[in-house]
């Protein structure tokens, strides 16, 4: 039996990434994975089943199987509801409050010029 290499990954925060490198069987699944690092002992309060799991930026299942190098990553639960979120900026667009032009500096030229009699 082949031991294989990966490595997980978690953004606690924007500017916080916790990331540890272990090497598995390579009949080793995702939630197997998972249980043989910190993860737990690190984040104590986070549940396992509330978090996203992707492999490479793609949703998988904990039972999935890991290939050699697979970089698995926890995702947070999200702190906003898209749909709202697009309502909202819908409402604003509508009302002109998203349009870019008051943001562009005034785009006319202005040619100072001395006038002579």
């Amino acid at each position: 039996m082949d031991d294989i290499q990966i490595e997980l990954i978690y953004a606690e925060s924007p500017t916080t990434i916790w990331h540890q490198i272990l090497t598995v069987p390579s009949t080793c699944c995702v939630e197997e994975a998972i249980k043989q690092t910190s993860f737990k002992t690190d984040f104590p309060n986070l549940d396992l089943t509330t978090l996203g799991v992707g492999i490479f930026g793609q949703k998988a299942s904990l039972q999935q199987q890991l290939k050699p190098n697979d970089r698995i990553e926890l995702c947070r639960q999200l702190t906003f509801d898209p749909k709202e979120s697009r309502k909202r900026r819908a409402i604003h667009r509508k009302a002109g409050i998203l349009k870019k032009k008051h943001l562009k500096p005034d785009r006319a030229k202005k040619i100072d010029y001395d006038e002579y009699a």
